[in-house]
């Protein structure tokens, strides 16, 4: 028996093969599906804010504008809506040289001229100003506390009379779904302001899926209309990344149309416990840091996916290996040495990652953690782990996938 895993998003989007013993029920746990939105949709509905004024009109009074994109580790396309977005502001006066294209990195590291087309567009990216953003350098104050800190986020941002936020909403940890005002916290600011953002899960204080109920969301959509961030464009991309919904306009107002349409469009049904559970990291499989995004999809689980002595089991391209991150990598403010997860109580966790080595894989995950690079190791070792009869539930897209709960309670 085979499953084909989605694999390598921006780097060939391709399939990869994991085989099975035919005794073994395998379940695959798909997200619900939405079609890929045409071009004269995606126009419409870049033509339809809501709650707002045409972008044409909100900018006519600006002599520059900023429009910020999110980075390879989100999969957003933005190629898709900003050709209509620099239209719209060409018609408003604003001159292409005036026009900056902001990659919000935070904490990530830089893309190079390859993967900045892949992200906006060879066209744009040869026609247009880009900028990656830095979280050491290039950092403005704004004069607004933050935590005990003054926060410092992007200069050209900062001083760009208009603003436009462009990223997909997808689940997120602590701040309910993505996008919206989370492009500039943590996405354009400094270390400092990026590592209080992220203690929002030590603290408590997700708030869960409602954005209107989380307590960070609310906070940087407070804090982003008071530096001008009041327009934004937010993509609900599908499990191919293709962009399968479009939702333009205010800051706030935009996000929850798409939270609601993401709500739906990646809801999978849990009907069982399973012996072994497959958390496949695409679209989210850039680097092993990156791949730890696979456990937002558990969070609704009213109980435990994975049998007592059962096995989890993280795959990941991991295409760029380890990955670089200001607050998680080694050396990194917020960095730990890797411990158990005592949430897995009996549990076990592996790993399969075969663009990463054994020492960087040890950099984030225990000895106890057993790493695999090469799919047969892998087949053999999982069918000596489950002998006999096994059900094996796998969440192909878990980074962006719901479950909804219907086990039996």
């Amino acid at each position: 028996m085979e499953i084909r895993l989605p694999w390598a998003a921006w780097y060939g989007d391709t399939n990869h093969v994991l085989s099975f013993p035919d005794r073994w029920q395998v379940d695959l746990l798909e997200p619900q599906w939405a079609p890929a939105w045409s071009a004269q949709q995606i126009e419409a509905a870049l033509n339809a804010p809501i709650e707002s004024p045409p972008l044409a009109e909100l900018a006519r009074q600006g002599r520059s504008a900023c429009l910020v994109v999110d980075d390879l580790a989100r999969p957003t396309k933005a190629a898709d809506v900003l050709p209509e977005l620099l239209k719209q502001l060409r018609e408003s006066g604003i001159p292409p040289e005036s026009i900056t294209i902001l990659v919000a990195t935070g904490t990530h590291g830089p893309l190079d001229r390859r993967q900045l087309a892949w992200k906006i567009g060879d066209e744009m990216a040869a026609a247009y100003r880009v900028e990656v953003h830095d979280a050491g350098a290039a950092l403005a104050s704004t004069g607004i506390t933050y935590g005990r800190q003054e926060l410092r986020i992007n200069r050209s941002f900062l001083e760009a009379d208009v603003k436009v936020g462009i990223g997909a909403v997808l689940p997120h940890s602590f701040a309910g779904y993505s996008g919206g005002a989370k492009l500039m916290l943590p996405g354009l600011a400094d270390v400092d302001a990026t590592a209080r953002s992220h203690k929002f899960v030590q603290m408590g204080l997700r708030g869960g899926r409602a954005p209107n109920q989380n307590r960070f969301r609310l906070e940087i959509e407070r804090l982003a209309r008071e530096l001008g961030f009041q327009y934004t464009v937010c993509v609900v991309p599908n499990g191919r990344r293709e962009t399968a919904g479009v939702f333009a306009g205010d800051l706030v107002a935009a996000h929850r149309h798409a939270c609601e349409v993401a709500a739906d469009t990646y809801l999978t049904p849990l009907d069982h416990t399973y012996d072994c559970l497959i958390l496949n990291a695409y679209p989210k499989d850039i680097d092993l840091i990156q791949a730890e995004n696979v456990m937002v999809s558990l969070k609704n689980a009213k109980t435990p996916v994975v049998r007592d002595g059962g096995v989890l089991l993280i795959t990941t391209a991991a295409t760029q290996g380890l990955g670089r991150h200001g607050l998680f990598a080694p050396g990194g403010v917020s960095y730990c040495r890797p411990k158990p997860k005592r949430a897995l109580n009996t549990r076990e966790l592996w790993l399969y990652a075969p663009g990463v080595t054994q020492q960087d894989a040890r950099k984030l995950y225990c000895e106890e953690y057993p790493v695999f690079h090469d799919a047969r190791t892998l087949a053999e070792s999982l069918e000596k782990r489950l002998a006999g009869r096994a059900r094996v539930g796998v969440l192909p897209r878990a980074p962006m996938q719901q479950l909804v709960d219907r086990r039996a309670d």
